[in-house]
């Protein structure tokens, strides 16, 4: 068999989870320079479910501490999950979007595979692998207004509250932001100039990714400071779109972002489920600064001419694609807008397995 069936044989068996790397030029460039053939060949009908480390061995005919090793340095990678289960090890294979677009580019100190993975994996990202978000119904993540935006703070539902998960939380790790950091890393791409340590993580996840050097635990305040420099630097609040076990709050850019740019390159119809909340401005107090228009990711206000003639104001033009983010809120100087909640409440799945359900049915029926 030659090195190419062998990286193609990866590339199938991991086409069996939810997320689908499709054949262009640039996959196959990928995948060699992430992985050696070696590790193509051995992840090749590696379980995606949790799997003793004896049993593993017996499944790839290896030595059980050799094997250890290999695993322990594709864990480091993003590649494979490790649980620990008192004096066993358990391991499974993570799926393509988190090895390619989250884990791998999570670390502070990238590895060369991953650093040299950068370039030949933006030049993949616009050869087609988001066209698969299109038909989804719910998108990978919800967004979060900032809780001082809203009109009437009382009604936020516990799993539109930031403040609310982050209190429910006791272990945070911190890590760069992945798309942010898979853009700064290939010369190639427009370098994005936002803070890049603004990637939360929570529950089982941010403790994989600080026993694998990925991410680094950090305290409640820390979190909260982070959320707030977010929202001034103009970031979207954005949670795992679920409401139990929620494992990351991303704050999102629109020059980095891979959902933004889902719904500006592909022109599909949003790029992170709305919030349960839309912006609301009251001309008579608008002074027409702009602020809000610059502030804005997803295009929804604009100066106009007000009716009488007075001066600029900043108008929807766009209503239905307003996130309910509150970033053009947050910094408003006459305090002249505010998120209103939206007449139908709409509560996300339940569980991150009623949110796959959902995922199959969308593809099947597209």
């Amino acid at each position: 068999m030659t090195e190419e069936e062998i990286y193609l044989l990866f590339v199938k068996w991991l086409n069996n989870h939810w997320w689908k790397m499709p054949e262009t030029d640039h996959l196959l460039p990928s995948f060699k320079t992430f992985f050696t053939v070696e590790e193509a060949n051995l992840l090749t009908g590696f379980p995606f479910k949790p799997t003793d480390l004896k049993e593993l061995a017996e499944l790839k005919k290896m030595d059980v501490d050799v094997l250890a090793k290999q695993l322990d340095v594709l864990a480091e990678k993003g590649v494979v999950w490790k649980t620990n289960r008192e004096d066993s090890h358990w391991f499974n294979l993570n799926d393509a979007f988190f090895i390619f677009f989250r884990g791998s580019f999570y670390s502070s100190s990238p590895g060369e595979k991953t650093i040299a993975l950068a370039q030949p994996l933006n030049k993949y990202f616009y050869e087609g692998v988001m066209a698969q978000l299109a038909s989804a119904r719910n998108k990978p993540l919800r967004t979060v207004p900032i809780q001082r935006t809203v009109e009437d703070p009382r009604k936020i539902l516990p799993y539109a509250d930031i403040l609310h998960l982050v209190d429910s939380q006791d272990f945070f790790a911190l890590s760069n932001c992945s798309c942010r950091q898979r853009k700064n890393l290939d010369p190639e791409s427009n370098p994005c100039n936002h803070p890049m340590e603004t990637c939360i993580h929570l529950g089982s996840l941010a403790h994989y990714l600080v026993e694998n050097g990925l991410s680094y635990q950090v305290s409640k305040e820390k979190v909260l400071e982070v959320l707030q420099v977010a929202a001034e630097e103009g970031m979207v609040h954005a949670v795992s779109n679920r409401e139990e076990e929620v494992d990351t709050i991303c704050n999102c850019c629109r020059c980095s972002c891979l959902f933004f740019e889902s719904f500006y390159v592909y022109g599909q119809d949003k790029s992170h489920d709305y919030s349960n909340y839309k912006v609301k401005i009251d001309s008579q107090t608008c002074k027409g600064c702009g602020l809000c228009v610059q502030r804005c990711p997803m295009e929804v206000l604009e100066l106009s001419e007000d009716e009488d003639g007075r001066g600029k104001k900043s108008m929807l033009i766009a209503p239905d694609r307003c996130l309910g983010c509150g970033l053009c809120v947050y910094k408003c100087p006459t305090q002249s807008l505010v998120l209103e909640q939206r007449p139908d409440i709409v509560p996300p799945p339940k569980t991150i397995g009623e949110w796959a359900k959902r995922w199959v049915e969308d593809h099947r029926k597209a």
